[in-house]
């Protein structure tokens, strides 16, 4: 079998600034646990923007944003908001798909099963 190079030790990381329907408050921005994967939470000082770093092995923008709005803290559902965050997605996505392909040289041969 392939060894692949996303092992349980490497990470992905992404940190990124995203826009809030509601202004975050300070009894909201202290929640008490956060999903693995998710390395940082930062708001901004007017609380209308909020900062995400977190592991793409375990975390999508998609679960990112519901267990955002779950802890009363909804993601923007402004067009230009959602378009970007569809955007990202698809970035992640394809940046955990080629972490997970064994590149192979020219003068390489493959591995044999």
């Amino acid at each position: 079998m392939l060894e692949t190079p996303m092992s349980k030790t490497d990470r992905l990381t992404r940190t990124l600034s995203l826009s809030l329907e509601v202004r975050a408050t300070p009894a909201i921005t202290a929640m008490p646990s956060r999903p693995e994967g998710i390395l940082d939470l930062r708001f901004d000082a007017h609380g209308g923007n909020i900062t995400v770093t977190y592991d793409l092995r375990h975390v999508t923008i998609p679960a990112l944003e519901a267990w955002l709005a779950a802890n009363g803290l909804p993601l923007s559902k402004s067009l230009p908001s959602r378009l970007w965050r569809r955007w990202l997605a698809f970035k992640d996505d394809n940046r955990r798909d080629q972490a997970a392909i064994v590149h192979q040289c020219c003068s390489v041969p493959p591995a044999k099963d």
